[in-house]
């Protein structure tokens, strides 16, 4: 009997680790979430002041961002292009 009541405690306890690691994961991608929702923002203010927008991401290397200025798009970090 008493490793049955041992064993719930244990099972208790774990649930109750996971139940705090699953709420601190979701007000980590909270945070996360509003952070880039800010970025966003702040590149397409950026982009417009500067008479250029984000397009996405670049098909090239998909690490950098293609940018649209003028008639052409150009990724920010391996310099593809395209003009249109």
């Amino acid at each position: 009997m008493t490793r049955r009541v041992a064993r719930a405690s244990a099972d208790r306890r774990r649930g109750n680790r996971r139940k705090e690691q699953v709420r601190e994961l979701e007000e980590r991608v909270h945070r996360l979430e509003s952070q880039v929702e800010r970025l966003r923002r702040m590149v397409q203010t950026n982009g417009e002041t500067a008479d250029e927008s984000a397009v996405g991401p670049c098909p090239h290397c998909r690490s950098g961002v293609v940018v649209h200025r003028d008639d052409a798009l150009r990724c920010s970090a391996c310099e593809y292009g395209r003009f249109l």
